[in-house]
């Protein structure tokens, strides 16, 4: 490790603590003039660390998103790659370029401060401002002589993980799923999930899943063009970006490893925002109006129709949800 990664991870074991100038000398078998140019170092990178002279520094922070500090605050849970940057056009596309020209046996995440041409489904623009969101994908490795992965079950099962991580870490909020792939608060979308597969040509099944999340934190304004159906989480506040991460990468990886058990179904039926209210639903050029009854056991909605049957969709859009507060 170099020096800015030594200190680095001494600053991360003890956040927001004192650490004198000395002590960190004393560690690290070095003299307090390199301690000073390892944190400029990381200073100029973008990490906040406070330094008083009778104190040392206190590290409060990043105000980028970092590898390595994602990285150790996984805490070893999260064994795959970890890649940031300050600004990409979109990390699903990040993603897909990488997997051009490698073939992972693990995860390997994707996030960036900014996007400048996020999307969601059907091609959407997901507004990515710099520093006020969180925006990765996370590539998933998937045998493809193995069964085809049950995308309703992945994107639902994702769905959960991000609310649990949410719902910790902003406990005085509430948040509710709209089939299939967002997260809703005080009737606005401030969470976007996309699954998407790439193809193993030879035997045309999936070779890999990408999973692309896209988080509005503090963005506290949006774009005449989103602002009636977006939100953010905590607008104008300071959001630790880096934690937040890892803690949505051990969760998605805890339920990825049983994603197909649908064991997380309960707990996205109880906080379903189109469960029993009519709803219109799109199946490519196709309008079905009904209402919505269930989650089944492979995460598709079973509509109830006009006439009384029943139909269950794995994938589609809900594109009208009847309620006062919020129409998507």
């Amino acid at each position: 490790m170099s020096t800015k990664d030594e200190l680095l991870k001494i600053f991360l074991l003890n956040e927001n603590q004192w650490v004198s100038g000395s002590q960190l000398a004393q560690k690290l078998s070095i003299s307090r003039e390199s301690i000073w140019k390892g944190v400029d170092t990381l200073r100029k990178q973008g990490h906040r660390i406070e330094s008083q002279r009778s104190l040392g520094y206190r590290y409060l922070g990043s105000d980028h998103l970092d590898s390595a500090v994602i990285k150790m605050q996984t805490k070893g849970r999260f064994a795959g790659e970890i890649h940031t940057a300050r600004s990409i056009d979109s990390t699903q596309n990040w993603a897909k370029q990488y997997l051009s020209s490698h073939q992972p046996d693990r995860p390997v995440a994707f996030l960036a401060d900014q996007q400048t041409a996020g999307y969601g489904r059907r091609g959407r623009q997901f507004y990515s401002p710099q520093k006020t969101g969180l925006y990765f994908s996370l590539v998933l490795p998937h045998n493809p002589m193995s069964a085809l992965p049950k995308i309703g079950l992945l994107t639902t099962g994702v769905a959960v993980a991000v609310g649990h991580v949410l719902k910790r870490t902003f406990p005085d909020h509430d948040f509710s799923y709209k089939w299939v792939n967002d997260i809703y608060m005080n009737g606005h979308k401030v969470c976007g999930i996309l699954t998407e597969a790439t193809l193993e040509l030879e035997s045309a099944s999936s070779a890999a899943l990408i999973v692309g999340i896209g988080i509005n934190l503090s963005t506290a304004d949006f774009p005449n063009e989103f602002a009636q159906k977006a939100g953010s989480i905590a607008p104008g506040q300071t959001v630790d970006r880096n934690r937040l991460a890892a803690e949505l990468l051990v969760e998605i990886m805890s339920i990825y490893h049983e994603y197909d058990s649908g064991k997380f179904l309960p707990e996205y039926r109880d906080h379903s925002l189109v469960l029993n209210r009519p709803v219109e639903l799109k199946i490519g050029n196709r309008q079905v109006v009904g209402t919505a009854i269930d989650i089944d056991e492979q995460g598709g909605l079973v509509v109830e129709l006009a006439d009384g049957t029943k139909q269950s969709f794995i994938s589609g859009e809900v594109t009208k949800v009847n309620l006062p507060e919020m129409m998507s």
